[in-house]
């Protein structure tokens, strides 16, 4: 039987912790999506997740493409210090979260600014004669996302959250395992209760 030292077992227990990002995008801290945002915290510190938080609203990101960010993006290089910190955060998780309401079918500015200046060319994918491939493979990813627009009616709207920002974003970056838990009927207390139940199995697994 092989012997371990110590610092080998502790080294072990931390590659075995699931290190969990959680990006909020919701502005009112008396929202639904706030009490989401702890719900999802007690249900992830119940299983002794690391965790880190990133609140866009609250770090006052400047989701605007400025003309600044543009000199450099083709270089791959951050001008903007918070895009660069998240883009590092981002890397180092194992399981992201997303948490943010959708208004007029799809996310709200401050978070397709996220997506805009965060993923930028050798940090979450590379180009292989001219083809983009992701490079934020094997992270588990979860849309916690409120509306007043059920999932029929996104579909009749030809599947936005699905098709672009599932299958067109987070793909186009290496992130294949995504699942979506959506509340359909903020404004009802059943349809939250049904939603919190949702997330609340989903972290059960």
């Amino acid at each position: 039987m092989k012997k371990y030292k110590y610092n080998d077992i502790i080294k072990q227990e931390r590659r075995d912790i699931m290190k969990t990002l959680v990006i909020y995008a919701h502005p009112y801290e008396k929202s639904f999506n706030s009490y989401v945002l702890d719900f999802v915290k007690d249900n992830l510190n119940s299983k002794r997740e690391i965790i880190d938080v990133i609140d866009l609203n609250a770090d006052r990101f400047n989701p605007v493409m400025t003309k600044a960010d543009l000199r450099v993006f083709s270089k791959g290089e951050y001008n903007d210090i918070l895009a660069e910190d998240y883009s590092k955060r981002l890397k180092a998780a194992n399981e992201i979260i997303f948490i943010f309401p959708i208004w007029w079918y799809g996310e709200p500015a401050i978070l397709k600014g996220f997506f805009d200046k965060v993923f930028l060319k050798g940090h979450t994918y590379i180009e292989v004669d001219k083809v983009l491939q992701g490079t934020l493979v094997n992270k588990k990813v979860v849309l916690l996302t409120t509306s007043t627009t059920s999932l029929k009616t996104f579909k009749e709207l030809g599947d936005p959250i699905k098709n672009v920002l599932i299958n067109g974003i987070l793909r186009a970056v290496g992130i294949q395992d995504v699942s979506w838990i959506h509340c359909p009927a903020v404004y009802s207390e059943d349809a939250r209760g049904k939603y919190l139940q949702e997330i609340k199995e989903y972290f059960k697994n």
